[in-house]
């Protein structure tokens, strides 16, 4: 664990934060939900890119498949919650939530281990399976959070805007 850069470790600390965060009841603006799928998919892009410079069709077809699965399960996820929107004020009030503490946490683990296996030169890290395996678990953690999250944006466009009161 010494070779380990000192950043991963405030990473990881942030990461966990923001995790935290996110299982308790918030309110937020419309716009941040646009926000962790951006990071997410921004990582994900990184991340693969980084590590594997040339997607296959096999790779694309394994990201399209996570991604759509992802986004499957996550809309599914937050179908349940009970939300409170404000479009006067462009509010959502979200309900407290494991699941992204969940993925943050997933998704730090699974690149750590890919870097950790690249850096170490293991043998696991250049079998076939390991780069369409990468598309498809970065397009999940992608999916998870923007089905959830395009779910909530649906729910906010949908809402009535009630009348203020005291007016006819």
């Amino acid at each position: 664990m010494s070779h380990i850069p000192a950043y991963v470790y405030f990473i990881f600390i942030g990461l966990l934060w923001i995790g935290i965060r996110q299982c308790f009841q918030r309110t937020i603006r419309f716009r941040r939900l646009l926000i962790t799928p951006i990071i997410f998919t921004a990582l994900g892009l990184h991340g693969f890119f980084g590590l594997f410079s040339i997607p296959t069709d096999i790779d694309i077809g394994t990201a399209v498949l996570g991604l759509s699965t992802g986004l499957a399960f996550g809309w599914h996820h937050a179908r349940s919650w009970n939300v409170i929107v404000n479009k006067q004020v462009r509010l959502i009030t979200v309900p407290g939530d494991v699941m992204m503490l969940v993925i943050i946490l997933s998704s730090f683990a699974f690149e750590f281990a890919l870097h950790y296996g690249i850096e170490s030169h293991a043998s696991w890290v250049t079998t076939w399976p390991i780069q369409p395996i990468a598309a498809g678990v970065w397009a999940w953690f992608l999916g998870m959070s923007a089905g959830r999250n395009i779910n909530l944006a649906a729910r906010f466009h949908g809402a009535v805007v009630l009348p203020v009161s005291g007016t006819p």
